[in-house]
């Protein structure tokens, strides 16, 4: 006995949707309860109200620093690492004994990306080596840049886009 094809098909349909709605709730970018008191009120004063122009087309809007978390990977312990937006360090007493190296610091995330200089260095004799770096700035994905070094010094600049 084969059974009834529309029955069969309203169960598979039926299974299909069960499983689907709670994939799609964990999915989508909705806000949790807990984050809507925290992104609220606070961060107003952080931000710097931009209007429109040339420099930004888009319209008035507002720039704010939000707290990075930064990730350093690599497979030979460098000497020295330096991380920079523009001129000021973002990598401050960083202990480099163990791969990954993490902390915290505050990130302008703009629109046309953000530049910041990494410079490594290795001791003598050490191969080519990479060094990966990763921005998890909140409320927005993470981003990761690896560079390769070319004898013991590394000296690029990483471009960041959101």
């Amino acid at each position: 006995m084969r059974g009834f094809p529309p029955v069969q098909l309203f169960l598979l349909g039926l299974v299909f949707a069960l499983l689907a709605f709670p994939l799609a709730h964990m999915t989508t970018g909705y806000e949790r309860p807990g984050e809507a008191a925290s992104t609220g009120a606070g961060k107003d004063a952080d931000m710097k109200e931009v209007k429109g122009g040339t420099d930004h087309p888009e319209g008035e809007h507002k720039h704010v620093e939000v707290p990075t978390l930064v990730r350093l990977r690599f497979a030979h312990r460098p000497l020295t690492v330096s991380l920079k937006e523009g001129d000021v360090e973002l990598a401050v007493k960083v202990d480099l004994a163990t791969s990954p190296v993490e902390f915290q610091t505050e990130l302008e995330v703009s629109h046309d990306g953000n530049e910041l200089i990494l410079q490594a260095t290795w001791p003598e004799g050490t191969p080519e080596t990479a060094l990966t770096v990763e921005l998890e700035p909140d409320g927005f994905d993470t981003r990761r840049e690896t560079r390769w070094s070319s004898g013991n010094t590394l000296d690029e600049v990483l471009t960041f886009t959101w």
